[in-house]
């Protein structure tokens, strides 16, 4: 059995913190660091914050934020300045363990809904932007930040 097909999407608890920090941490080729207390602040100011739990096994997260949150992130602020409506999808990350079973499909599934999804990925990411792709999104611009281009992506609703 596929560990998506044993799994459950649930709320992101305050014991999953430390878990989701070391997920992040291992990931950082696709996004930022991440620590306990800037986990902890993400999720409070999030509009989605959930797992998908195989077993007890947090397999990956996603964390989205909505318009009007107060947010240091130029990446955030690019969209604020150009959208009139979406959902900021801050990061979602896949556990090494989980990778290519379809967690981030099943946790992209959890967000995408009534709002468009608003998100940037490294332009040297190039799994990212295949399965955004595929998933819909389009580019709609770029941002260049901490020498990285980010391309900028949409995928609406």
């Amino acid at each position: 059995m596929r560990p998506v097909d044993n799994s459950v999407i649930r709320p992101i608890r305050t014991d999953d913190l430390d878990t989701i920090v070391d997920i992040n941490q291992s990931a950082l080729e696709g996004v930022g660091t991440l620590d306990y207390e800037s986990a902890a602040l993400l999720v409070k100011k999030s509009d989605q914050a959930v797992v998908l739990d195989v077993d007890g096994d947090v397999a990956g997260f996603v964390i989205t934020l909505p318009m009007g949150t107060d947010y240091d992130s130029s990446r955030y602020e690019w969209f604020e300045d150009r959208l009139e409506d979406f959902v900021y999808l801050d990061r979602i990350v896949v556990a090494d363990t989980h990778r290519r079973q379809g967690v981030a499909s099943r946790l992209y599934d959890a967000v995408e809904a009534d709002l468009p999804v608003a998100l940037e990925i490294y332009e040297t990411n190039d799994v990212s932007l295949e399965f955004h792709r595929g998933r819909g999104y389009r580019q709609i611009g770029e941002l260049m930040h901490d020498g990285k281009r980010n391309l900028m992506m949409l995928k609406a609703s």
